[in-house]
C-alpha cells in the first residue's frame, strides 16, 4: 500500500530545522505532498496520507475528493524498525494530549511508545488523553472561577480572536497544572499554547528529530 507524507506548514514555520530532517528522512521512503489544502496530485485511492498536523488531518478527512486513507505519522514511526531514535534518558516530561484527538486512542498510545524509546520518563497528567480539555487557544476549559466568568461574557467568541493578553491570561491556567519542567506536545496549536502561558513546551517531533537541547 503506497504512502504519501504530508507535511505540517505551521510545524515548518515554528521548528524549520526538525522539518527539514523529517522531510530528508522520508522523502527517501515515501512521496512528499504540497499543502494538504491545495495538493491536487491524483494519488492512488487507497493511499495512506501520513500526517502530524490535526489540521491537516481534518482537510484530508474532509476533501468529498480525497481518496486516501489519513494515518498519524506518530502511530507509523512507532512501528518503523529503522528509525533512529535519539537517546534523551533522563528527561522528564508531562504530556499534553490535544483535545482534537479524543477519539484517536492510537495517537495517545504511539506518542507515549515513542518517548520512552527515547528514554523518556512521563509523568502523566490528570487530564490526559480522552480526558483533555486543551488545544492552545482553540479550545480551553478553564476551571478558574475569574476565567470561567471572562469566557462566560463573550458566548461563542473563539479563543484565538481575544487579545494576546487575555489569551496569555487564559493559557497560563493550563501552565500551572504541569508537574514536570519541560511539557511535551504533538499538536501546533498546545505547542503555541503552552509557550505563550509562560510554560516549557517543545512539540514531539522536534525530540523525533533530534532538534531539541534542554
Amino acid at each position: 500500500m503506497n504512502e504519501i507524507y504530508f507535511p505540517s506548514c505551521n510545524f515548518n514555520k515554528a521548528s524549520p530545522e526538525a522539518a527539514k530532517r523529517l522531510r530528508s528522512y522520508l522523502k527517501e521512503k515515501m512521496p512528499v505532498a504540497g499543502c494538504c489544502r491545495y495538493d491536487k496530485t491524483p494519488w492512488e485511492t487507497g493511499s495512506i496520507g501520513l500526517y502530524f498536523c490535526q489540521a491537516c488531518r481534518e482537510t484530508l478527512e474532509s476533501n468529498p475528493d480525497n481518496v486516501l486513507l489519513p494515518e498519524n505519522l506518530f502511530v507509523w514511526l512507532d512501528r518503523q524498525t529503522d528509525f533512529p531514535w535519539p537517546d534523551y534518558h533522563g528527561l522528564v516530561v508531562n504530556v499534553q494530549d490535544c483535545w482534537r484527538d479524543r477519539a484517536h486512542p492510537e495517537i495517545f498510545d504511539a506518542v507515549r511508545s515513542t518517548l520512552k524509546k527515547m528514554g523518556v520518563t512521563i509523568l502523566e497528567l490528570e487530564e490526559n488523553r480522552e480526558k483533555s480539555t486543551f488545544c492552545g487557544n482553540l479550545h480551553f476549559e478553564p476551571k478558574r472561577p475569574e476565567n470561567i466568568d471572562f469566557l462566560a461574557k463573550h458566548p461563542g467568541m473563539p479563543l484565538y480572536q481575544f487579545s494576546e493578553e487575555e489569551q496569555r491570561r487564559l493559557m497560563a491556567e493550563q501552565v500551572e497544572t504541569y508537574t514536570a519542567p519541560l511539557t511535551v506536545t504533538y499538536c501546533n496549536r498546545c505547542t503555541s499554547g503552552i509557550i505563550l502561558g509562560g510554560g516549557k513546551g517543545v512539540h514531539l517531533m522536534e525530540l523525533c528529530m533530534g532538534t531539541f537541547s534542554d
